[in-house]
Protein backbone atom coordinates (compact mmCIF):
# COMPACT_ATOMS: atom_id res chain seq x y z
CA UNK A 1 0.00 0.00 0.00
CA UNK A 2 3.14 2.23 0.82
CA UNK A 3 4.22 1.76 -2.69
CA UNK A 4 3.73 4.80 -4.96
CA UNK A 5 3.07 2.77 -7.99
CA UNK A 6 0.20 0.57 -8.74
CA UNK A 7 1.06 -3.47 -7.83
CA UNK A 8 -1.55 -5.68 -9.84
CA UNK A 9 -1.73 -9.71 -8.19
CA UNK A 10 -1.28 -12.40 -11.10
CA UNK A 11 -2.99 -14.97 -9.49
CA UNK A 12 -3.13 -18.70 -10.66
CA UNK A 13 -3.59 -21.71 -8.17
CA UNK A 14 -4.92 -21.55 -5.20
CA UNK A 15 -4.02 -18.79 -2.53
CA UNK A 16 -5.07 -19.42 0.68
CA UNK A 17 -4.23 -17.82 4.01
CA UNK A 18 -1.42 -15.37 3.69
CA UNK A 19 -0.80 -16.29 0.02
CA UNK A 20 -4.58 -14.73 -0.84
CA UNK A 21 -3.84 -12.29 1.59
CA UNK A 22 -0.76 -10.77 -0.49
CA UNK A 23 -2.94 -10.62 -3.42
CA UNK A 24 -5.62 -8.45 -1.31
CA UNK A 25 -3.11 -5.59 -0.36
CA UNK A 26 -2.69 -5.51 -3.99
CA UNK A 27 -4.48 -2.98 -6.36
CA UNK A 28 -5.65 -4.78 -8.91
CA UNK A 29 -6.17 -8.68 -8.59
CA UNK A 30 -6.32 -10.67 -11.97
CA UNK A 31 -6.94 -14.33 -11.33
CA UNK A 32 -7.26 -17.30 -13.98
CA UNK A 33 -10.81 -19.26 -14.36
CA UNK A 34 -8.84 -21.77 -12.08
CA UNK A 35 -7.53 -20.16 -9.10
CA UNK A 36 -9.57 -20.51 -5.91
CA UNK A 37 -9.10 -18.53 -2.84
CA UNK A 38 -9.19 -18.95 0.97
CA UNK A 39 -9.24 -17.91 4.29
CA UNK A 40 -8.48 -21.64 5.92
CA UNK A 41 -6.89 -20.24 9.36
CA UNK A 42 -10.12 -21.65 11.15
CA UNK A 43 -9.56 -24.87 10.16
CA UNK A 44 -6.34 -24.96 12.32
CA UNK A 45 -7.81 -23.20 15.34
CA UNK A 46 -6.35 -19.40 14.06
CA UNK A 47 -7.68 -16.19 13.26
CA UNK A 48 -7.18 -14.83 10.24
CA UNK A 49 -4.04 -12.38 9.76
CA UNK A 50 -1.59 -10.61 7.04
CA UNK A 51 -4.22 -7.71 6.79
CA UNK A 52 -7.06 -9.96 5.95
CA UNK A 53 -9.27 -8.48 8.70
CA UNK A 54 -8.50 -4.83 7.17
CA UNK A 55 -8.85 -5.70 3.69
CA UNK A 56 -11.67 -8.34 3.60
CA UNK A 57 -14.15 -6.14 4.90
CA UNK A 58 -13.16 -3.17 2.87
CA UNK A 59 -13.62 -5.62 -0.46
CA UNK A 60 -16.77 -7.64 0.34
CA UNK A 61 -18.06 -6.19 2.87
CA UNK A 62 -18.58 -6.90 6.92
CA UNK A 63 -20.98 -10.58 6.66
CA UNK A 64 -19.04 -11.68 3.86
CA UNK A 65 -16.00 -11.16 5.06
CA UNK A 66 -17.10 -12.82 8.34
CA UNK A 67 -18.25 -15.97 6.43
CA UNK A 68 -15.30 -16.05 4.58
CA UNK A 69 -13.16 -15.72 7.45
CA UNK A 70 -15.33 -18.12 10.39
CA UNK A 71 -16.01 -20.66 7.96
CA UNK A 72 -12.92 -21.04 6.15
CA UNK A 73 -14.37 -22.04 2.76
CA UNK A 74 -12.51 -21.79 -0.70
CA UNK A 75 -14.19 -19.80 -3.25
CA UNK A 76 -13.58 -20.36 -7.07
CA UNK A 77 -12.29 -17.21 -8.78
CA UNK A 78 -15.67 -16.30 -10.45
CA UNK A 79 -17.67 -16.64 -7.23
CA UNK A 80 -14.62 -14.01 -5.91
CA UNK A 81 -15.00 -11.76 -8.85
CA UNK A 82 -18.99 -11.94 -8.28
CA UNK A 83 -18.14 -10.41 -4.64
CA UNK A 84 -15.55 -7.52 -5.34
CA UNK A 85 -12.64 -9.95 -4.07
CA UNK A 86 -10.53 -10.05 -7.30
CA UNK A 87 -11.37 -7.63 -10.57
CA UNK A 88 -10.71 -9.82 -13.20
CA UNK A 89 -10.92 -13.35 -14.06
CA UNK A 90 -9.76 -14.84 -17.20
CA UNK A 91 -8.76 -18.40 -18.89
CA UNK A 92 -5.92 -19.27 -17.75
CA UNK A 93 -3.80 -18.97 -21.26
CA UNK A 94 -4.79 -15.22 -21.09
CA UNK A 95 -3.68 -14.65 -17.64
CA UNK A 96 -0.03 -12.98 -18.69
CA UNK A 97 -1.34 -11.41 -21.61
CA UNK A 98 -4.50 -9.22 -19.64
CA UNK A 99 -1.62 -8.44 -16.41
CA UNK A 100 0.65 -7.23 -19.39
CA UNK A 101 -1.75 -5.51 -21.13
CA UNK A 102 -3.10 -3.89 -17.90
CA UNK A 103 0.29 -3.15 -16.12
CA UNK A 104 1.50 -1.61 -20.05
CA UNK A 105 -1.50 0.24 -19.69
CA UNK A 106 -0.44 1.43 -16.00
CA UNK A 107 3.20 2.42 -16.98
CA UNK A 108 2.04 4.60 -20.22
CA UNK A 109 -0.74 6.74 -17.71
CA UNK A 110 0.80 10.13 -16.05
CA UNK A 111 2.73 8.98 -13.30
CA UNK A 112 2.12 11.66 -11.25
CA UNK A 113 -1.77 11.15 -11.38
CA UNK A 114 -1.42 7.77 -11.24
CA UNK A 115 0.62 8.50 -7.57
CA UNK A 116 -1.68 10.36 -6.48
CA UNK A 117 -5.02 8.45 -7.61
CA UNK A 118 -3.46 5.65 -5.78
CA UNK A 119 -2.58 7.88 -2.08
CA UNK A 120 -5.96 9.39 -2.24
CA UNK A 121 -7.72 6.40 -2.06
CA UNK A 122 -5.32 4.63 0.32
CA UNK A 123 -4.93 7.60 2.48
CA UNK A 124 -8.02 6.51 4.68
CA UNK A 125 -7.67 2.93 4.82
CA UNK A 126 -3.97 3.43 5.85
CA UNK A 127 -4.35 5.41 9.20
CA UNK A 128 -6.33 1.75 10.24
CA UNK A 129 -4.13 -0.45 8.67
CA UNK A 130 -1.35 -0.21 11.40
CA UNK A 131 -4.37 -1.05 14.07
CA UNK A 132 -5.48 -3.80 12.53
CA UNK A 133 -2.26 -5.92 12.18
CA UNK A 134 -1.83 -5.41 15.86
CA UNK A 135 -4.77 -6.45 16.73
CA UNK A 136 -4.15 -9.62 14.58
CA UNK A 137 -0.81 -9.95 15.90
CA UNK A 138 -2.69 -9.79 19.93
CA UNK A 139 -5.36 -12.10 18.38
CA UNK A 140 -2.79 -14.64 16.43
CA UNK A 141 -0.98 -15.01 19.66
CA UNK A 142 -3.47 -15.83 21.99
CA UNK A 143 -4.59 -18.91 19.07
CA UNK A 144 -1.34 -20.01 18.60
CA UNK A 145 -1.22 -20.96 22.29
CA UNK A 146 -4.21 -22.54 22.03
CA UNK A 147 -5.74 -25.62 22.16
CA UNK A 148 -7.81 -25.60 19.31
CA UNK A 149 -4.42 -24.68 17.24
CA UNK A 150 -2.81 -28.10 18.74
CA UNK A 151 -5.75 -29.73 17.89
CA UNK A 152 -5.94 -28.29 14.12
CA UNK A 153 -2.25 -29.14 13.48
CA UNK A 154 -2.83 -32.51 14.26
CA UNK A 155 -5.70 -33.09 12.70
CA UNK A 156 -4.10 -31.61 9.40
CA UNK A 157 -1.42 -33.76 9.98
CA UNK A 158 -3.45 -37.15 10.35
CA UNK A 159 -5.90 -36.16 7.65
CA UNK A 160 -8.28 -36.12 9.68
CA UNK A 161 -11.66 -33.45 10.96
CA UNK A 162 -10.33 -31.65 13.46
CA UNK A 163 -12.19 -31.20 17.05
CA UNK A 164 -12.56 -28.51 18.50
CA UNK A 165 -13.76 -26.64 21.98
CA UNK A 166 -12.66 -30.26 23.82
CA UNK A 167 -9.78 -30.37 26.27
CA UNK A 168 -6.54 -33.03 24.66
CA UNK A 169 -8.61 -35.33 27.27
CA UNK A 170 -12.19 -35.57 26.07
CA UNK A 171 -10.79 -35.64 22.45
CA UNK A 172 -8.50 -39.00 23.71
CA UNK A 173 -11.50 -40.41 25.34
CA UNK A 174 -14.11 -39.77 22.15
CA UNK A 175 -11.17 -41.45 20.19
CA UNK A 176 -11.48 -44.86 21.94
Amino acid sequence: MRLTVPVIARVHGTPIGVGCNFALASDLIVASEDAQFGQVFIKIGLMPDGGSTFFLPHLVGYQKAFELTALGDIISAREAERIGFVNRVVPAPDLDETVDLLARRLIEAPNIALKNIKAALNQNLQRDLAAALEFEAVGQDACFHSPDFIEGIEAFIEKRRPVFNQSRSSRAQAAQ
